[in-house]
């Protein structure tokens, strides 16, 4: 655990000094991404190769449909809570654009959080 931690306190201060050279951050960003196929890659190889593990595939795969499935839902609809009822607009910048209402023709202002300074 010391050699993980350590290579994250020489990685930041590293990236952070070079991160203004175009050429490093294209190969970090490079290595990382072909680091994570070979260990997506080497995680399946170990999975594949657990006899108890493939026994079990079908019963494990549909837990992990379901499961997937509730998380999706789970995300879309505390995506929809943030920005429908939380939110509700306060995201939108000072030259957003909406669509116009169907009541005036007239375009819509954001809808803002905070109750000062209003039109």
């Amino acid at each position: 655990m010391i050699v993980e931690i350590g290579c994250i306190a020489v990685g930041v201060p590293a990236g952070y000094l070079l991160r203004s050279r175009p050429a490093v951050v294209g190969a970090v960003d490079r290595l990382t991404t072909w680091s994570i196929y070979t260990l997506l890659f080497l995680l399946g190889l170990s999975l594949g190769s657990d006899d108890a593990l493939v026994a079990k595939a079908g019963d494990i795969g549909l837990r992990a449909v379901v499961i997937s499935m509730a998380s999706l839902a789970g995300s879309v609809a505390a995506g929809w809570l943030l920005q429908h009822v939380l939110l509700r607009g306060a995201l939108d910048g000072p030259g957003a654009t909406h669509p116009a209402s169907p009541e005036t023709g007239a375009a819509t202002p954001p809808v803002t959080a905070h109750t000062g300074d209003r039109p």
